[in-house]
């Protein structure tokens, strides 16, 4: 029996479900989705049953929800927002033709924007491994599966003509390793145009942590120009000759540009033993590396204290997971057919993570 006041779910419905469309409104409210509905210019000219607004939270609701259809989701949606707004009924639910001309209708836009607005550290994540001289972020990127659809395919590759089942979305994320909230993102292709776009969040006092597909002296150079302090690995080509032993068993290095004109950049380097992970992003053994690292002496950071950063780094697989969206899977399939709408999915999911941690954070902060 519901307490005095409260509404019980109706039968069918689990209360965790109608909660979790209670977080995703509570951490993004709907001045912030109708304000970047607006200044994506989406605003509706006529009443439509399915608004802009309801339309972006149902995207969100796609990833509460991964294995159930457009009209399931649609519904656990609308029977969210009636137990928050105590409506007498839910709206009826539309057709899963009518929820995909919304989104069309919708765009990615708003939802970029609004991840831009709200996306950015926690105020819990000062203190990490290290002294508190640095805030810990990790930059990690994900190849996300999308569905066989000639539109994906000329966009993103895949298809039995590129030796692969399924087209694939590359998505890149710079998170705060202690919170797992997520700073900046940004997807497409080719991890260097990727690293460049989600430059601007770094900051001084911030050791960023980042696998090897990211060092390159262009970037490097950019991002220490940021003032953050950087931990990379570098790929075993990477020509980083011994300049100076150190006690601590790592040696100062220089990185080279592409041209003789490119001054040289003075950087550590620590041989150590690293996870290895399969395709699934699942952890399978161990393996050697290389990390390049910023901060040239052992008295700022120990060897063995950097290598152990780089193997506990957040890593974007563990968004995923605390989503829940795996179903099973090594990685979620996208429900999208287009581009367009494929990018729209991907911000509802990192907007998604963020609603959940933004309420496990204030949790924590309540505590």
């Amino acid at each position: 029996m519901a307490r005095t006041g409260q509404l019980s779910p109706a039968p069918g419905e689990r209360l965790a479900e109608l909660l979790g469309v209670c977080a995703l409104t509570s951490a993004l409210p709907e001045v912030l989705v109708d304000g970047a509905v607006e200044a994506d210019g989406r605003t509706e000219r006529r009443i439509r049953a399915l608004s802009a607004r309801t339309v972006v939270y149902f995207t969100l609701a796609m990833w509460l929800y991964p294995s159930s259809g457009y009209g399931e989701v649609m519904r656990l949606l609308l029977a969210g927002l009636a137990r928050k707004h105590r409506w007498a009924r839910p709206l009826s639910v539309p057709s899963t033709a009518a929820i995909t001309k919304a989104r069309q209708r919708l765009g990615p836009g708003p939802l970029r924007r609004l991840f831009e607005q709200v996306a950015g550290p926690s105020a819990l994540g000062a203190a990490d491994a290290l002294p508190c001289r640095w805030r810990l972020m990790s930059l990690d990127v994900a190849l996300l599966d999308v569905p066989d659809s000639p539109d994906n395919r000329e966009a993103y590759g895949g298809g039995a003509a590129a030796g692969r089942a399924l087209p694939q979305v590359q998505v890149l994320a710079l998170a705060e390793s202690a919170t797992h909230a997520v700073c900046a993102a940004a997807l497409g292709s080719g991890d260097a145009d990727l690293v460049r776009e989600v430059l601007p969040a770094l900051r001084p006092g911030q050791l960023v942590v980042a696998s090897r597909g990211a060092l390159s002296y262009d970037l490097w150079t950019r991002a220490r120009g940021r003032g953050a302090d950087l931990l990379w690995q570098a790929k075993p080509s990477l020509d980083l000759p011994l300049l100076r032993a150190l006690d601590d068993g790592s040696y100062l290095s220089r990185l080279a540009g592409p041209t003789a004109a490119d001054r040289l950049v003075p950087v550590r380097v620590v041989d150590c033993v690293l996870p290895a992970f399969d395709r699934s992003g699942r952890r399978a053994g161990i393996r050697t590396g290389r990390l390049v690292c910023s901060i040239l002496e052992p008295a700022g950071a120990a060897a063995a204290d950097l290598a152990r950063l780089y193997s506990e780094r957040w890593r974007l697989d563990t968004l995923i997971d605390e989503l829940d969206a795996r179903q099973g899977r090594a990685r979620p399939v996208l429900r999208s057919k287009s581009p367009a709408m494929v990018e729209q999915e991907v911000w509802a999911m990192l907007l998604t993570h963020h609603a959940i941690r933004a309420l496990v954070v204030g949790d924590a902060a309540g505590a």
